[in-house]
C-alpha cells in the first residue's frame, strides 16, 4: 500500500494493565477510525509519557523525546515505536500532508473533550427563587428584587445566601484551565516554546514536573465538567488553580463570547465577579501556602515532593489516569 494511503495515526492512548499499561493508536482508515494495539509497557508512567509525546508530535511537535525513550524499550516494542516515529517524520516532510494530519489530530483531540452545555447549566445564575423574604425568581435573576438590589453587592438577603459560580463563569474558568493545560503540555514537549503557564516559582522545574502541572490543570477543569467547583487535591493544584483565577482578565472573557456553547448558557449579572469569588466568598480562594508560591518572584528548586503529595483530608485523584494533551 502506498505510504500516503496507509492508516494515519490520529491519537495515542493507554489502558492500565497491572502496574503497566497497553499503548494503543487510534488510526484513520477508509472504513473510519480504528483502534490498534501497539504494545504493552511494564512501566505505566513510561507509556503515558510516550503517548503524550507522540500526541504532541502529531500536532507538529518534535520527536526527539520519542527517540530518547527508545533505548529503554524491549526489541519488538522499540521497533513498533520506531516505525511510528518514522511514519510521523515522513508526514512532516510533506507540507500539505503535514497540515492535513495536524488538523485531523487536533480535531480528534478536541472532539474527545467536546463540551456539553448541559454540564455548565448545573451551576446557578442565582441562589434565589425560594426565599420568602425576597420573593424573586431565578428567571428574573434577582434584578427585580428590592431586597437583593439593596443588599451589599446586590447579592440577596441572609436567607438567599451568596450567588456563587454561574454557568458562564464556570465556562470561562474551564476555558482558562484548559488553555493553561495546553500551554504547559507544549512547554514540556517543545524546548523552543515558552509562554508563562505556571508561576515564576515553578519556572525551572523539569519537563516531567511540567507534565504533571498540565495534568493538574486538566483535573481541575474536569471538576467543573462534573458540575462542581474545583477542589484542589494537592499543593500543586492549589497553586495552579490560584494562578488560573488570577490570570483571568478581559481578554479571557471576550475571547469566548463567540463560542456556541457559551452563548447557550444563561446570563447573570453575577457573571465574572472574580474578586468576590476569590476573596469575599472564598469559593475560588486557595491556601496561604499556595499564595506564598504565587507571590514569589524567584524560581525554587526541588518542588516535586511538596507539590504533588496528596492532601490527607480530601479524596486523592485516580492514580491510573494518563496525560490528556
Amino acid at each position: 500500500m502506498p505510504a500516503h494511503s496507509a492508516p494515519s495515526h490520529l491519537f495515542f492512548l493507554t489502558q492500565p494493565k497491572g502496574i503497566g499499561a497497553i499503548l494503543f493508536s487510534m488510526q484513520g482508515t477508509p472504513r473510519g477510525p480504528e483502534l490498534s494495539k501497539i504494545g504493552t509497557f511494564e512501566d505505566r508512567d513510561e507509556s503515558q509519557l510516550l503517548a503524550a509525546t507522540l500526541n504532541a508530535a502529531l500536532q507538529g511537535g518534535g520527536l526527539a523525546k520519542v527517540h530518547r525513550c527508545l533505548a529503554s524499550l524491549p526489541g519488538p516494542l522499540r521497533k513498533a515505536i520506531t516505525d511510528i516515529a518514522e511514519e510521523i517524520e515522513d508526514t512532516h516532510r510533506d507540507a500539505p500532508r503535514a497540515r492535513a494530519a495536524r488538523r485531523a489530530a487536533r480535531a480528534v483531540t478536541e472532539n474527545l473533550g467536546q463540551l456539553n452545555a448541559a454540564v455548565f447549566s448545573l451551576f446557578s445564575a442565582s441562589d434565589c427563587g425560594s426565599c420568602l423574604s425576597c420573593g424573586c425568581t431565578v428567571a428574573e435573576d434577582c434584578a427585580k428584587c428590592a431586597v437583593c438590589g439593596s443588599s451589599p453587592r446586590g447579592r440577596g438577603c441572609g436567607d438567599c445566601g451568596g450567588v456563587g459560580v454561574t454557568p458562564r463563569t464556570a465556562f470561562v474558568l474551564h476555558r482558562q484551565l484548559r488553555d493553561l493545560a495546553d500551554k504547559t503540555y507544549r512547554a514540556a514537549y517543545d524546548p523552543d516554546f515558552w509562554e508563562h503557564s505556571v508561576p515564576v516559582s515553578a519556572g525551572t522545574q523539569s519537563d516531567w514536573f511540567l507534565l504533571h502541572c498540565a495534568r493538574a490543570y486538566d483535573d481541575l477543569a474536569a471538576d467543573l465538567l462534573a458540575g462542581g467547583i474545583p477542589e484542589p487535591r494537592c499543593l500543586a493544584e492549589s497553586v495552579l488553580f490560584g494562578y488560573a483565577v488570577d490570570g483571568i482578565g478581559g481578554f479571557s472573557i471576550e475571547s469566548v463570547h463567540a463560542d456556541e456553547v457559551y452563548q447557550t448558557l444563561p446570563a447573570s449579572r453575577f457573571d465574572y465577579d472574580w474578586e468576590f469569588l476569590a476573596n469575599e466568598s472564598g469559593l475560588l480562594d486557595v491556601s496561604d501556602r499556595a499564595h506564598d508560591f504565587l507571590e514569589a518572584d524567584v524560581a525554587e528548586e526541588d518542588l516535586w515532593d511538596g507539590w504533588f503529595k496528596p492532601y490527607t483530608d480530601v479524596e486523592p485523584r485516580d492514580t491510573t489516569r494518563g496525560f490528556c494533551c
